[in-house]
């Protein structure tokens, strides 16, 4: 008898959840949801609630212009699509200036999109915002789920390929970032994300062209005329000049190197974390910083431009690999094969 019960259990469970399972798998198939778990979408870092944060999705689109009343409308959008609400969010975010772009208040178009019917010469003029959302999310899906460009980045080598000739300011080279970062302000991704980059374990030199003014030598200070230990290498570089990601990593420190921050005299810094080799490098005196702390980036990512800030006497990348956070330093030159003078 007891036999028997345990028999019609099994039985109404499995015709309960069976079910349950082909819907989900049809839904899958409808709109071409990849459920592996290898495909991840991660660069802004993950949501810390496993979904889409309300507090953090709500206070940011009260400062979105145009979009501050179409959050119900992006997430509608996203779930028909397949698509994380987060990263379509930011996307609309950085294509129309935080809602403000005349494309988007004049034209109705949060994508870009150009007017196919015009040899994509102009933006296309849509009826209203919310069909200029659907046919945002239709593009998104395509690119995301058809083509597999499932990381920021590779949406932004098609969004804003660097070094094209309709981008002569070279303003290209921010879209990760800025995405990244909205990503950030909105709560992190909701669906198909990783918090954290492994990398390669193997680093690339940290500007397009190293010359190496300074090695990890002892000398004396050229700001303070004191004797030292230069814990780095620094390339000397024309001012502005990008400032690469040696490696895949996570940006724990990202502003000025005041005095008490432990960063001190390093001017404009960002401090990577590289899971892989469990090191950190460090890229000091930057005119301009392109990343956020928590920031996930990726090899060959620009993350920030040299500068000339704190103890600098001209413009070059100060460049470390710590095997500590805080201390630990090492000799990079031979790390990244390049010769040094002194």
């Amino acid at each position: 008898m007891k036999k028997t019960k345990r028999k019609w259990i099994v039985a109404i469970v499995v015709t309960a959840v069976f079910p349950l399972v082909f819907v989900l798998l049809i839904l899958a198939s409808i709109f071409g949801i990849d459920m592996d778990a290898d495909d991840v979408m991660d660069g802004g870092g993950c949501s810390p609630i496993g979904g889409v944060d309300m507090s953090a999705w709500d206070a940011t689109f009260t400062k979105a212009g145009v979009l501050k009343d179409k959050g119900d409308k992006i997430k509608e959008v996203a779930t028909k699509q397949g698509i994380d609400p987060i990263l379509f969010a930011a996307i609309a975010f950085n294509e129309t200036g935080w809602g403000t772009s005349r494309a988007v208040v004049e034209k109705n178009n949060p994508g870009g999109l150009m007017d196919a019917a015009t040899g994509m010469s102009t933006v296309k003029v849509f009826a209203t915002l919310d069909e200029g959302l659907e046919a945002m999310g239709v593009t998104l899906h395509n690119r995301i789920v058809k083509d597999g460009l499932n990381t920021v980045e590779k949406l932004g080598a098609v969004y804003a390929p660097i070094g094209v000739a309709n981008d002569p300011n070279g303003l290209n080279v921010n879209w990760v970032p800025t995405v990244n970062g909205m990503i950030q302000k909105l709560g992190g991704l909701s669906m198909n994300c990783s918090t954290t980059s492994a990398g390669t374990g193997q680093y690339i030199i940290p500007v397009d062209t190293p010359n190496v003014s300074s090695g990890f030598v002892d000398r004396i200070n050229p700001v303070t005329g004191v004797p030292e230990h230069h814990k780095g290498i620094d390339f000397a570089q024309p001012m502005l000049s990008n400032i690469k990601a040696a490696d895949d990593g996570v940006v724990v420190f990202a502003g000025m190197g005041v005095s008490g921050s432990g960063f001190g005299g390093y001017g404009n810094v960002i401090l990577l974390e590289h899971a892989k080799t469990k090191e950190w490098t460090l890229y000091g005196h930057q005119s301009g910083i392109l990343v956020k702390v928590g920031q996930v980036v990726r090899k060959g990512d620009v993350i920030g431009k040299v500068g000339s800030t704190g103890q600098s006497t001209g413009p070059h990348l100060h460049f470390e690999i710590r095997k500590e956070k805080m201390g630990g330093q090492i000799d990079p030159a031979p790390v990244l094969g390049v010769q040094t003078k002194n």
